[in-house]
């Protein structure tokens, strides 16, 4: 083991430079210079002194310097690139290169010695900051030091350490090394000279925007749906349920916002948590034209966007992350941008619209509010009012008639009218023309459902215990002869969380899904939250599975939901999942009624050429001015 010495004139190795040590300054540090130039003086931590230089060089990262240092950096290079061929250098070359650019000769020796310190350019980058010059500090360098690494440590913590209390240290540590302390003014000046990012990071503790290479902005959203964002939040609202009209709770809100216009291209609201499926609803949403949306919520309005987002952008939850979306984007041509971990402003858009949209849900009855502070002593369960069905329809006629039709302050005119304008184009600007819309709706619905892969044994397709069964399926009933690679072939299967009474299996050979019933078709329809909790509470009473069959399954759910209709107060718990029951499968006969109706008419697809024969329509209620025109 080497023995790193610490008096005064010795020298050791900190980050792969060399020092002379020249004060003790504390018990864990001292004060050392550098052995070569610019000959430094810097405050080192005894524990990371070594007393040889490691093979491992520290890396540089380039764009940390700013134009102007990386111009002069390459000024210079030019200047003796002719002197680094490797060979000894005459001292007639350099002080030719000297004279040709009007500069001493003991110059040009140390650009050369700083560039073959790493061979190379950044090794050349002047040092400005450390010049003196007007108003710039007259201290020595030993002094300078110690101020800055106390400033360093004490001052830009979030402990939040008082001047006077720095003051002292920086007393002691010029005392330890036999130098005479600055003034206190000194002091307050170099704090106030600090960077306003430093100290608002380290010592206030906030985040800040770091723009090196990274924008405080996502660089997209262009044009009309380049790209969407998508979030969720619980809502600040306690509802209601439908039959007694108490409260059960808030439900989820997943919402997706283009970019470009600030437009709410689709949202969904459910009790059941944040999944797959919360995130499939609101793309559905966000694709298709919402004339029958609107029209099932008996809202008058108009939502002009729709279509295939180019890209969409969401945070890092695993909901974001699965196979299903991905394969989904996939299939779609839809890129996927998980937000940068720790860049929260690149999912800004969608923050801002939920706290917008908040603000309106505080001033409804049985609002939680943002925080325990503005809630105060206010009972937002006893003075919940609306279900589920009715906060749907009031947060739509909130988007369509209220939001959209909103001057929005970053881009001077309302969302509706912005996107009208990414459309249909103004001025020099041409336009994007009307999304394309997609014709097989049905295929786009099961592809946002969440998937299951199954093998087909003769008595069809089991999951989560229960077995589903139809002629299609007969001619992948593998024999039992069969080797064990064909038994084992997987098979991809859709299931709609809101009612599990049928599976939708797709046929790799018509390469279409059929939709597969129950095998018994006289078991009750149920949803996936009802059969999970069934399946717990089997478990809880059996203490396994293993051996569960479907008709004990289905017996336990039917005696499960007599025990809750006949209980004379049902919990809160009990209400609000038949309320989410009764929502849930309102939305899905509202779904089928819809596939039903565009099998009668399909949509035919519309091309981008159609936008020549639009008229277009008058975007703002204000004149352009002639120099606009």
């Amino acid at each position: 083991m080497n023995k790193i010495s610490l008096n005064t004139g010795s020298k050791v190795y900190c980050e792969n430079i060399e020092y002379e040590v020249s004060k003790h300054i504390s018990i864990k540090e001292i004060l050392a210079k550098e052995i070569e130039f610019p000959y430094e003086f810097k405050v080192l931590k005894i524990s990371d002194l070594k007393s040889f230089k490691s093979e491992n060089s520290k890396e540089v990262d380039i764009s940390l310097y700013d134009k102007k240092e990386w111009e002069e950096a390459n000024r210079k290079y030019e200047i003796i690139k002719p002197l680094l061929t490797g060979k000894r250098n005459k001292k007639s070359d350099v002080e030719k290169i000297s004279q040709e650019h009007n500069i001493s000769v003991a110059t040009v020796y140390r650009w050369i010695q700083d560039y073959k310190k790493t061979g190379t350019v950044s090794s050349l980058v002047p040092e400005f900051k450390k010049r003196g010059g007007p108003k710039k500090n007259r201290l020595d360098k030993e002094d300078e030091t110690i101020i800055r690494s106390v400033l360093d440590e004490y001052y830009l913590n979030t402990q939040k350490y008082s001047i006077p209390y720095i003051y002292r240290i920086i007393q002691e540590k010029f005392h330890n090394a036999n130098l005479k302390p600055p003034h206190l003014n000194t002091i307050r000046k170099r704090i106030d000279n600090l960077s306003l990012k430093d100290v608002t990071r380290r010592r206030e503790g906030n985040k800040v925007h770091d723009t090196r290479g990274m924008p405080d902005k996502n660089p997209r959203g262009n044009f009309p749906l380049e790209l969407v964002q998508i979030d969720h939040t619980p809502l600040d609202l306690d509802l209601v349920d439908e039959e007694n009209r108490e409260s059960i709770g808030r439900a989820y809100l997943t919402l997706g916002i283009d970019v470009f216009s600030r437009m709410i291209m689709g949202f969904y609201i459910s009790y059941e948590p944040v999944s797959f499926f919360n995130t499939g609803q609101c793309i559905l949403n966000m694709i298709m034209p919402k004339d029958d949306f609107l029209k099932q919520l008996n809202v008058e309005g108009e939502w002009p966007i729709y279509g295939i987002p180019r890209e969409i952008s969401t945070d890092n939850a695993k909901e974001f992350r699965s196979i299903d979306l991905t394969r989904f984007c996939e299939q779609y041509s839809i890129e996927i941008d998980w937000r940068p971990v720790g860049r929260s402003y690149y999912g800004a858009n969608v923050e801002r619209v939920f706290k917008t949209l908040s603000n309106e849900v505080h001033n409804l009855s049985g609002t939680t509010f943002s925080n325990i502070v503005k809630k105060g002593t206010y009972n937002s369960q006893k003075n919940a009012a609306m279900t589920i069905n009715e906060f749907e329809q009031w947060f739509t006629e909130l988007i369509v008639n209220v939001y959209h039709k909103k001057e929005h302050s970053e881009i001077g005119m309302t969302p509706e009218e912005k996107y009208l304008e990414g459309i249909f184009g103004l001025g020099e600007y041409p336009g994007t023309g009307l999304p394309p819309i997609v014709e097989n709706t049905k295929s786009l619905r099961y592809s946002l459902l969440p998937s299951l892969e199954r093998t087909v044994q003769k008595n069809g397709i089991t999951i989560d215990h229960v077995t589903y069964f139809s002629e299609v399926l007969r001619k992948w009933i593998v024999p039992q002869a069969a080797s064990k690679k064909a038994k084992s072939r997987l098979f991809i299967c859709k299931r709609d969380p809101r009612d599990i009474s049928k599976i939708y299996f797709y046929d790799p050979d018509i390469e279409e899904y059929f939709e597969i019933p129950y095998r018994n078709i006289t078991n009750p329809k149920i949803n996936l939250a009802e059969l999970r909790e069934t399946i717990s509470k089997i478990k809880e009473d059996k203490g396994d599975t293993h051996s569960l069959d479907e008709t004990t399954l289905f017996q336990t759910y039917k005696r499960m939901r007599d025990i809750e209709e006949n209980s004379k107060i049902k919990t809160k718990k009990a209400r609000r999942k038949k309320s989410s029951k009764k929502h849930l499968t309102k939305k899905l006969e509202e779904e089928k009624k819809l596939i039903k109706e565009e099998a009668v008419k399909k949509p035919e697809k519309i091309s981008p050429s159609i936008v020549d024969n639009i008229e277009l329509p008058e975007l703002f209620s204000f004149d352009l001015g002639e120099d606009e025109l």
